[in-house]
């Protein structure tokens, strides 16, 4: 695996870049949990694999593909041997990348063909080619900074809300949201839903976990610390948080985190569902 950080001028839009190649001796399924991210997958291998969330016998496979904003966890797979790189958007810059707005593409999944067309073949084809990392992560830079340098961008107010929620991680009141903005709360709820794809307080608690799946990964801190630096005011709403996104307890996802950043692995998808 190997990382790459965007240009600077992209730094609001693009968290990072990831390259990889991996080869597994058994099928593995990772939990995605939602956070503020949204994943641009550029497939050299094996498609992707996603479970069905209703019914765990049941998939779809994807070879590159992006996604719009989740508020729920997402069970996925390979059917083989898989590489290519994946691009960490956020919620923003999937905005601008993909020059539309994202409440249609909440918690669903889309084929780069189907959104771009030749273009998407053309970049896939281009990367693959490409000589080494750096080179991807530039071409990544060209590609992804110029579709955000003619997308139109929401409306100040969304932009303001959107940062506001970003820079405080979620520990701000919707009361105190449409005080800075001016605009009623029904507008303002009914705008950020339309251009970001999630309401402001869903939006609001998908930062605030994704903030405490992130130190879990890190590995810094006890859970009841994490529930604290994290702003939930008891451990109970915590628990309540982490089952409804990622599907278990905090001490479940924390004990199936996999080591050297490789997700939450999940063991028993049949125990899983229950």
């Amino acid at each position: 695996m190997t990382l790459g950080a965007p240009a600077s001028a992209l730094r609001p839009y693009v968290r990072e870049y990831c390259g990889w190649f991996e080869h597994m001796a058994a099928p593995l399924c990772r939990r995605e949990p939602p956070s503020e991210i949204i994943p641009v997958i550029i497939n050299f291998g094996a498609p992707v694999r996603v479970f069905d969330g209703a019914d765990q016998e049941r998939w779809t496979d994807y070879d590159s593909f992006t996604t719009g904003p989740y508020d729920r966890f997402v069970l996925v797979g390979s059917s083989g041997p898989s590489g290519g790189i994946q691009v960490n958007l956020t919620i923003l810059g999937a905005r601008m990348f993909l020059g539309q707005p994202l409440h249609e593409l909440t918690n669903r999944i889309v084929g780069l063909d189907d959104l771009f067309g030749r273009d998407a073949r053309r970049l896939v084809m281009e990367l693959y080619d490409a000589p080494a990392w750096d080179a991807r992560f530039a071409i990544l830079d060209r590609e992804i900074g110029s579709r955000i340098a003619i997308a139109r961008p929401p409306a100040p107010a969304v932009l303001w809300t959107w940062r506001r929620l970003v820079e405080t991680r979620g520990r701000i009141g919707i009361g105190t949201l449409v005080g800075e903005v001016g605009w009623s709360q029904k507008h303002l709820i009914a705008q950020v839903r339309e251009q970001i794809g999630l309401p402001p307080k869903t939006l609001a608690r998908v930062l605030r976990f994704g903030r405490a799946v992130q130190l879990m990964r890190t590995g810094r801190g006890r859970l009841v610390d994490i529930a604290n630096d994290c702003g939930y005011y008891d451990q109970a709403h915590f628990t309540r948080d982490v089952r409804e996104f990622a599907g278990v307890t905090p001490s479940q996802l924390l004990e199936s985190l996999m080591p050297d950043q490789g997700g939450f692995a999940v063991d028993d998808m049949n125990r899983d569902a229950r």
